[in-house]
């Protein structure tokens, strides 16, 4: 093989694997990008579900017996879902809300009125840091 045949296979094959190592550096530059905007998304949505629940803390949840759920219960189930997408604070801070909310409801079928608003007031304290956590992840 001559030394212009060789020069041209080794630009070749360095052309190649530049290709190939550029175009697999850019394919996890935008895996990186997209998980970052996913869960961008995934934390609006969960500012604006805490927000739209923030004023419910203030009334006494219903005691249920049935297997069907209210309005406030489906919004923090859901909530905790996405807290578990987005991340491991707003994972804890959403289960947070969640169990104080539930453990209100329960106090209130036992009709313990100062456990009721003990545990609402911590669900409320949970959502308000949960939202001051938001606005900082999302400015």
């Amino acid at each position: 093989m001559s030394n212009t045949t060789a020069n041209l296979l080794s630009g070749l094959i360095g052309a190649i694997i530049g290709a190939i190592v550029g175009g697999g550096l850019s394919l996890l530059g935008s895996l990186v990008v997209n998980r970052r905007e996913r869960r961008a998304a995934v934390r609006h949505q969960l500012y604006m579900l805490a927000a739209d629940i923030v004023p419910r803390m203030d009334e006494i949840p219903r005691a249920r017996l049935d297997e069907r759920r209210d309005e406030t219960a489906k919004q923090l189930d859901t909530m905790a879902r996405l807290g578990a997408i987005a991340g491991r604070d707003e994972r804890r801070l959403t289960a947070e809300a969640f169990q104080q909310w539930l453990k209100a409801r329960n106090a209130n079928a036992r009709q313990d009125l100062p456990a009721v608003t003990t545990h609402l007031v911590k669900a409320s304290e949970a959502l308000d840091d949960l939202l001051g956590f938001l606005q900082k992840k999302l400015d």
